[in-house]
């Protein structure tokens, strides 16, 4: 908006160029926003003597927050701050939905990060905010909400679901130490954990390695399911009539084509999709 005002400004101009050299990230967002620049058109924004007060206010406020973390917080403020920011705005690595990233860090350590998720990092120490990630190097030290894992020469998965931590190990050892105790992972070896116990996991219907791929492979699925993990790659609402969510099925899909995922569906399964809008699916029987 500023520089809608007044596009000759050079220190506007020396601004933005400063921000887009700090991250490549920042590059991406700028090149997004560029794009979208038909739809700004399509829909004039309000005038900018109206949204520039409105813009310097939010600055102010996110400088504000800036200065209180710089300056520490009591448990009491860390408690406000918490409630009112997102986590993965707080955490130094994040992905957005459908996204994933990877991650080399200091010691030979590989991270990679599914969907929607959030990773803080300590050196060989790091604490997975939420979300699913993998982990892999000769040595590191992974927390997750409910337990420490200590990996040597291993490759792990950790995802954060219904309560609890599900840990998978497919290279090397792993040890868990949670406050229901402690074992020790084998390559093929899974643990659910959660606040008061811990338990095996055995194979599922869905294979917990192959995202880090960028594919989704289920064998012998509910259709409900399916559409529930699908539904973590994807923006909108996606669900299924209940006469079909029994249906099963087994494949391979692409996760970087959500779209196609859902249609090829439609050739597995006698079901049809009810498309209101690209953001609001839903799943029914063949009429």
């Amino acid at each position: 908006m500023r520089l809608r005002a007044d596009p000759a400004s050079a220190e506007l101009q020396r601004q933005l160029h400063d921000w887009l050299v700090q991250d490549e990230l920042h590059d991406l967002a700028w090149q997004r926003l560029q794009q979208m620049a038909g739809l700004f058109r399509v829909a004039p924004l309000a005038d900018a003597a109206q949204t520039i007060p409105l813009l310097q206010r939010a600055e102010a406020d996110l400088s504000r927050r800036r200065m209180l973390k710089l300056l520490g917080l009591t448990a009491g403020s860390a408690t406000l701050l918490a409630a009112t920011t997102a986590p993965a705005w707080r955490a130094d690595f994040a992905t957005a939905t459908g996204e994933t990233r990877r991650l080399s860090l200091a010691g030979d350590v590989e991270v990679l990060l599914n969907t929607g998720s959030a990773l803080d990092v300590h050196g060989q120490q790091l604490l997975l905010r939420g979300g699913e990630a993998l982990v892999e190097g000769a040595q590191w030290q992974l927390r997750c909400a409910h337990a420490d894992c200590l990996g040597q020469h291993a490759r792990m998965s950790v995802r954060e679901r219904d309560g609890r931590s599900e840990i998978r190990v497919e290279q090397g050892e792993v040890l868990v130490r949670a406050a229901a105790g402690q074992r020790q992972l084998q390559a093929g070896e899974g643990l659910a954990v959660s606040a008061t116990r811990m338990s095996a996991l055995g194979p599922g219907a869905l294979d917990p390695f192959a995202w880090a791929r960028g594919l989704l492979v289920v064998r012998d699925i509910r259709l409900a399911d399916f559409l529930a993990e699908a539904g973590r790659y994807r923006h909108g609402w996606l669900g299924c009539d209940p006469t079909v969510a029994d249906l099963r099925l087994s494949g391979v899909f692409r996760l970087a084509e959500p779209e196609l995922m859902l249609r090829n569906i439609t050739h597995l399964l006698p079901v049809a999709l009810v498309e209101r809008t690209r953001w609001w699916v839903r799943v029914v029987p063949v009429a």
